[in-house]
């Protein structure tokens, strides 16, 4: 596969998309770092995070900037730039399960590199107010990159009954260029709350398992820390 295929693929899906007939969403944020998997890819700055979704039947396509971020290969020693990215997929409810397929890439405009991409499948299941969620991620080998990729997660969200407070966990194992070319564990744990409907606020503490001696950048991102999230939906 090329590695530019998937992103001109899911491009063509969203500019064809019909949007009279579509429910969309969007969201705006401000974080106070912006972590893939366990690593901090702005260098534990803060980031705008702009996102927006639209969905017609059973299918989907949607769109996301963020502000600063390095290329989702965390190794390499690339400057961070602006990224945006792009989703297609489909997803439908059956009883207490919902199954979604789909695949999205990681554009970085003016940053010297091309896009790289990946396909998903998740299935989630409804637990009373508690919501648990298995995934997989898998990037082909392609070259922006440096490999392939294969993310394997598990995240769970429970509602505290009579509160606007969602709790949440997850877990997640990587091996491949996205982890450096090794085996990587990550973790995270945190509290949001949606006040006055429109506004999420949220706190979490995300680290990994990767090494963190070191004087280097790389090292420092893969230190833990706490992130904080402000944003509006729409």
């Amino acid at each position: 596969m090329r590695r530019c295929n998937i992103a001109k693929a899911i491009v063509a899906t969203a500019v064809a998309w019909p949007a009279a007939a579509a429910t969309v969403d969007t969201s705006i944020d401000v974080l106070s770092d912006y972590r893939f998997r366990g690593v901090s890819l702005s260098d534990h700055a803060p980031v705008a995070d702009a996102g927006i979704t639209a969905s017609v039947g059973t299918w989907f396509a949607g769109a996301e900037a963020i502000s600063a971020t390095r290329i989702r290969a965390a190794d390499r020693p690339t400057r961070r730039n602006a990224e945006i990215d792009v989703s297609a997929g489909w997803s439908r409810s059956f009883g207490l399960v919902t199954p979604t397929v789909g695949a999205i890439a990681y554009v970085h405009p003016g940053g010297g590199e091309a896009a790289n991409g990946e396909v998903f499948a998740t299935l989630a299941g409804a637990f009373g107010p508690a919501t648990l969620t298995a995934g997989v991620n898998y990037a082909p080998d392609q070259a922006a990159a440096g490999g392939g990729n294969l993310y394997l997660s598990l995240r769970a969200a429970a509602g505290v009954p009579r509160t606007p407070l969602t709790l949440t966990v997850s877990a997640g194992r990587e091996r491949g260029a996205f982890a450096g070319g090794a085996t990587k564990i990550d973790y995270s744990g945190g509290i949001e709350a949606r006040v006055l409907r429109r506004i999420m606020l949220g706190l979490a503490y995300i680290g990994n398992d990767r090494p963190t001696a070191g004087p280097g950048r790389l090292q420092r991102n893969r230190e833990d820390g706490v992130v904080a999230r402000a944003g509006v939906r729409f």
